[in-house]
């Protein structure tokens, strides 16, 4: 892994960089609980809505309902003409969010990912502190903060190109999937760091031996429980059709994570705590 951890550091550089670009080329499908407004889902198999009815705002067509949002949903007047083409369409889902609170959220889901970045960095600080140690502690929290938005952005560019396909939305439940994901990357990370810890505690050395000894010694068990959890909520995908935005996304996000783990993070703590202190 050592010797081949320029390619991977191009390949995730690739990735951010595809994330960002997604951005612009994808623009995320907003949920109400973001930009406030009405979102109204009706059951109807009349999905040629959009040539029949002249309707404000954004109009979401598939073969079992219709989802429109906007700033002035009448979901009266919208049921009564659409039930003139298919009189046993009937609303499922009604929603409801002023401008106000979706701009608070908004705000708020920033700073948490945020913090929890800088939280988690600063725990792994902590945690791996020694007072006389090869390994400097500040070097892994930085490591760690640095493959978790990795973990996030690529994540979030990945969802996009999913919420183009299966017309997803970006809600305040995905960005709970991402805050999940940055904490199953972290776990898998410790994991790795500290088995390090535990060698070079035991040989006395610092070399890449000991990096590719750790890692041999980890990967299996970060690859096994990756493939338990993705296993577990797989069904979730089929039964629970609500979920299915949220459960794509904790995948995407735990395949990433247990690549960035082993690929990245413990080939960028090779490389600063030992070419930094070789040169």
């Amino acid at each position: 892994m050592i010797e081949k951890r320029f390619y991977f550091y191009g390949f995730s550089l690739a990735l951010s960089i595809l994330a960002v670009i997604f951005y612009f080329i994808f623009p995320p499908n907003l949920g109400i609980d973001l930009i406030g407004g009405q979102m109204l889902e009706i059951q109807t198999k009349f999905n040629r809505i959009k040539n029949y009815l002249k309707i404000e705002g954004e109009v979401i067509v598939s073969s079992e309902s219709v989802i429109i949002k906007g700033k002035n949903v009448n979901q009266e007047n919208i049921l009564n003409e659409i039930r003139k083409y298919d009189p046993s369409a009937k609303i499922v889902r009604y929603e409801e969010i002023s401008p106000t609170l979706s701009r608070e959220l908004v705000r708020k889901s920033f700073w948490a990912i945020i913090l929890v970045l800088i939280g988690i960095g600063s725990y792994i600080t902590f945690v791996f502190s020694e007072k006389k140690g090869l390994i400097k502690s500040w070097i892994l929290g930085l490591i760690v903060i640095l493959t978790l938005f990795h973990d996030v952005l690529t994540s979030f560019g990945i969802y996009l190109i999913l919420s183009k396909f299966y017309q997803f939305e970006l809600t305040i439940s995905i960005i709970v999937a991402f805050l999940l994901i940055a904490g199953f990357s972290v776990h898998d990370t410790i994991v790795v760091f500290d088995r390090l810890r535990e060698n070079v505690k035991k040989e006395g050395i610092l070399n890449k031996e000991i990096f590719e000894k750790s890692i041999k010694e980890t990967i299996a068990r970060s690859i096994n429980t990756s493939l338990t959890s993705i296993l577990v909520i797989i069904p979730l995908i089929f039964f629970i059709e609500i979920l299915k935005p949220f459960v794509f996304t904790l995948i995407i996000g735990f395949i990433i994570g247990t690549y960035s783990s082993i690929c990245l993070a413990t080939p960028l703590a090779y490389d600063l705590l030992v070419k930094i202190k070789q040169s």
